[in-house]
């Protein structure tokens, strides 16, 4: 005799407790135990999308195709800058900003002043490549978001993190698959609660402590306004 298939629960309709059992569970129990209900707004996922790869952006090193895509593209997030950023966001010459793109990120005498890694943040030891990469590695793997051979970061940097929300939001919006929402509405919440919340405010802190010209300060204040207020945007996405 076939046993009776157990019913699934919908997600609570109070965003903090699906942001409690997203953030503390794995994603095979909710799979196993929740199907996905909510009625969201797909516009404002695509232009989460947009904004998303627009942060990975600028978080990436400024070579000459990096510099360009930022110029080319502030103006089309006018509206987007203007509203988590308390002046205007201004492009410096190619070199300043690679120089201090190395400085703060990458390499610098004493000690790299501001990490792009999530792990550096909220490991002990403040180490890279720790048990919370693998999983991030994991999570991206089983929604299908793939790094190119030739970008040799970790799953971790800010602007791989930024990327793949990017990639959720977008392939959130092109599926119908109610299983595949609710894996990447789990991707969504974790990555952006448990890896790039816990950065904050430290990295804030420590780019503008140790940056030279205003760009990467103004860049890193856009970020921290807008995950300070992803919550709220989130409930509205969702209409939770």
């Amino acid at each position: 005799m076939l046993k009776k298939k157990e019913e699934k629960s919908v997600l609570p309709d109070n965003y903090g407790k699906l942001r409690e059992i997203l953030e503390s569970s794995k994603l095979e129990d909710i799979s196993s135990n929740f199907e996905f209900s909510y009625d969201f707004d797909i516009q404002a996922c695509e232009s989460l999308s947009s904004v998303f790869m627009f942060l990975s952006i600028l978080f990436r090193y400024p070579n000459d195709d990096i510099y360009n895509t930022i110029r080319e593209n502030a103006s089309t997030f006018k509206d987007f800058l203007a509203e988590y950023s308390e002046s205007n966001l201004v492009l410096p010459s190619k070199n300043e900003m690679e120089t201090e793109y190395v400085k703060l990120f990458v390499a610098n005498i004493g000690g790299v002043p501001a990490p792009l890694y999530s792990s550096v943040y909220t490991d002990s030891e403040r180490l890279v490549k720790r048990d919370s990469t693998v999983r991030l590695q994991e999570l991206m793997e089983s929604t299908g978001f793939v790094i190119n051979d030739d970008i040799k970061e970790l799953e971790d940097n800010l602007y791989i993190m930024l990327e793949y929300l990017s990639h959720l939001f977008l392939s959130f919006t092109g599926c119908t698959d109610k299983k595949a929402k609710l894996k990447y509405l789990y991707a969504i919440i974790n990555v952006t609660s448990n890896y790039i919340k816990p950065m904050f405010p430290e990295f804030y802190n420590n780019v503008n402590e140790n940056a030279e010209i205003g760009f990467y300060k103004e860049t890193v204040a856009i970020l921290y306004n807008f995950i300070e207020d992803i919550d709220n945007i989130y409930k509205e996405v969702f209409d939770i």
